[in-house]
């Protein structure tokens, strides 16, 4: 077994062609970057990565729970990436579970559009309560 998978892995690096770094065709193509979105908040970011203490931080330094970060507020976000123990941090900071963002989903719609079933779960039973 062990040799066959040798052989193999032989076989496949002489099919697979090399490139050569000083052919001139080879430089000359462009090369694109994709700039990475840099418009998140500061917020958004740790709501999204689920750090909650730097969340409960800058929340304490008196960042706008409510400020959109590439149409979404941190509720959002928090919604996507199903961090629930953060969605009620937010909520307990004053974010609005109602409140759409710039696409017009509700914190409840991002949830239940990522999969995120702890976090819906918890949001529905937070509107029924708060009705």
């Amino acid at each position: 077994m062990k040799k066959s998978v040798t052989v193999l892995a032989l076989a496949l690096s002489l099919s697979i062609p090399t490139v050569n770094a000083s052919n001139p065709e080879i430089l000359s193509i462009p090369i694109s970057v994709v700039e990475e979105n840099t418009n998140v908040s500061a917020l958004c970011t740790a709501v999204a990565k689920g750090d909650i203490e730097k969340v409960k931080q800058l929340l304490n330094n008196g960042v706008d729970v409510n400020k959109k970060s590439n149409g979404m507020q941190p509720i959002h976000y928090a919604a996507r990436h199903n961090r629930v123990d953060i969605i009620k941090v937010l909520i307990t900071a004053g974010s609005d579970i109602h409140t759409p963002c710039d696409k017009g989903y509700t914190a409840i719609s991002h949830a239940q559009k990522t999969n995120a079933v702890e976090a819906a779960e918890f949001l529905k039973r937070f509107k029924r309560f708060k009705r």
